[in-house]
């Protein structure tokens, strides 16, 4: 097999990759979920290149799955209502997994929250986040 790229190769070499989770599906592609300082992106397996990609700043909350589901997923719902859901499917390891990547992400969001839209901030004052 063809050994997959080292992640430096992708990202561009300024970004720090936090956390790399391997066996995470989006839209039923098989990947890897990577969380960089500034973004969260996700590659589909064996491919050299993201095909999702979101600043933090863009990302409004977060949902998980409720425990018990049969499916073990992170939805990021953005600030233009669009969202994007992650399936961790690594059985031995999802909701470790899952949990690692939603404690980095609380940590971080708040960190990038567009300061400038006051507005908008009460009004969607963390309306989605799930502990």
């Amino acid at each position: 097999g063809i050994s997959p790229l080292p992640v430096s190769a992708m990202a561009s070499l300024s970004e720090e990759v936090l956390l790399v989770v391997k066996k995470v599906r989006q839209k039923k592609q098989d990947g890897t979920l990577y969380l960089m300082a500034e973004r969260i992106a996700w590659g589909p397996e064996g491919k050299d290149r993201f095909t999702v990609s979101h600043l933090y700043a863009d990302i409004r909350c977060q949902k998980i799955s409720p425990d018990g589901k049969s499916k073990i997923q992170l939805q990021l719902v953005l600030h233009t209502g669009e969202s994007t859901t992650f399936h961790f499917s690594n059985e031995s390891t999802a909701l470790k997994d899952r949990e690692a990547a939603k404690e980095l992400l609380q940590q971080l969001l708040p960190k990038f929250k567009k300061k400038a839209n006051k507005e908008l901030e009460e009004k969607n004052r963390y309306d989605c986040w799930l502990s």
